[in-house]
């Protein structure tokens, strides 16, 4: 699967960068470049990667670039899907360095490894508690070993969050065992946010559809939660109907903060300029909590502290960013001077490529469709171009915008675009959302 930040060297080409693999660590420009080159051939599958990646795990070298490179080269050929590289990666089980069993352990779920010596290695390591006990239950459970299942029982009652849940997935998952799970749903609201966000994955292994309303309203990214959706709707089971899918992808692009269970409160009314530092924490708990205060408080003072705020830091903060392109379109009665600078903040965004803002551009369209409804065409016109380059969401929030118009002009404008989406565009969930606005037209 590609990643956002795959293709950022874009001066490097394919032969560079093997290059780069061949040299001594002792002549290399920087202590990173081992670490690039090898990140960067994600770019470029084929035979020539893969012999350099391998050649490049045989180098023995107790230098640290070399070891950190070394992990990423198991990462990037396990992405690659190259199961040629599952024997050499498999070695790998028995290294002394920690982060480096962990990449084998994942790379061989990926690699769907089936060899038994190989699983029972990585069942002994189970028992180390040094070891990433959770990627190693992870593994073994992608990889079906139903001889890990008695291992993989103890830690279902385990004192760390993540390893018990990846344990109570692991065992929904290889027999079909659900006693334990309430605990995952328990999880989704953990006061530990990493470990919330364990839980989604946690959801996702044992597919867990029942647990739908809870991830909904768990206190995480969006992002996360959309990939738990996605996720649950692609599996082979197919327990998410169509209609629960489309329902859940409508609620997180909107991702209304009312409808979100949050983990903490403020004891006294905060001032609200506090409130909107509050969109900069880290714990989306707290982003949530102050989104909803927000709600609460009169439009101008909102406006007088985000303006306060915006070109200091605000614009350049991803998190921040998106909670105030949400807040934008869910306040009410902005003044006119207001709304002439939230229109460019929201254009701009609208547009926005950078890829740690990824969530921000339809959060922004959805906005900017409430304040401004007269001047979306060239937006939604570029959003259900089969043409475009636009991220699904982006494309989603398009079709967002032709159901919230109640007159139906938007419907019968854009029929013919929603008729090649249904029968053309490659996204499931975009073509179930097209065929339902024409089925309900």
């Amino acid at each position: 699967m590609p990643g956002l930040f795959d293709n950022i060297h874009d001066g490097l080409d394919q032969q560079g960068a093997v290059d780069i693999l061949s040299k001594d660590v002792g002549v290399l420009e920087s202590e990173s470049d081992y670490y690039m080159a090898v990140s960067h051939l994600i770019n470029f599958p084929g035979p020539i990667t893969s012999q350099a990646l391998l050649a490049f795990l045989d180098k023995c070298s107790v230098d640290v670039p070399v070891g950190l490179a070394q992990r990423k080269a198991v990462e990037v050929l396990a992405r690659l899907g190259v199961v040629e590289a599952t024997s050499k990666i498999a070695t790998f089980l028995g290294s002394s360095d920690v982060y480096m069993v962990e990449n084998a352990a994942w790379a061989l779920s990926c690699l769907n490894c089936q060899d038994p010596e190989v699983h029972q290695r990585m069942i002994d390591l189970l028992y180390d508690s040094s070891q990433n006990q959770r990627v190693l239950i992870q593994s073994l459970s992608k990889l079906s070993v139903k001889s890990a299942i008695a291992p993989i029982s103890v830690y279902t009652a385990h004192e760390k969050t993540s390893v018990r849940g990846a344990a109570i997935a692991a065992m929904i998952h290889l027999s079909g065992d659900q006693s334990h799970l309430t605990d995952l749903s328990d999880h989704l609201y953990d006061s530990n946010q990493m470990d919330r966000q364990s839980a989604v994955q946690d959801v996702i292994d044992a597919n867990a559809v029942q647990l739908l309303s809870e991830l909904l309203q768990a206190p995480i990214s969006p992002a996360f939660r959309m990939r738990a959706v996605r996720a649950l709707f692609d599996h082979p089971s197919n327990k998410l109907s169509d209609d629960e899918a489309i329902s859940a992808v409508d609620q997180l692009l909107y991702d209304d903060p009312r409808l979100i269970t949050v983990l903490h409160h403020y004891g006294e009314s905060m001032p609200t300029q506090l409130l909107i530092e509050g969109l900069f924490h880290p714990d989306f708990s707290r982003c949530y909590l102050a989104m909803q205060e927000l709600l609460k408080r009169d439009n101008r003072e909102i406006w007088s502290s985000v303006e306060s705020c915006w070109q200091e830091k605000a614009h350049n903060d991803y998190g921040a960013h998106y909670f105030l392109m949400r807040l934008f379109g869910l306040v009410e009665g902005w003044t006119e001077e207001a709304l002439l600078q939230i229109h460019k903040i929201l254009s701009d965004a609208i547009v926005d490529k950078r890829p740690q803002f990824r969530k921000s551009p339809s959060a922004a369209l959805l906005s900017f469709a409430k304040l401004f409804p007269s001047q979306c065409n060239c937006f939604l016109e570029n959003c259900l171009s089969l043409e475009n380059s636009l991220s699904w969401d982006m494309r989603y929030a398009g079709l967002l915008l032709i159901q919230s118009d109640h007159s139906d002009d938007l419907q019968l404008r854009y029929q013919l675009q929603l008729q090649q989406l249904v029968e053309s565009d490659v996204d499931s969930l975009l073509q179930l959302k097209a065929q339902s606005l024409l089925d309900h037209g």
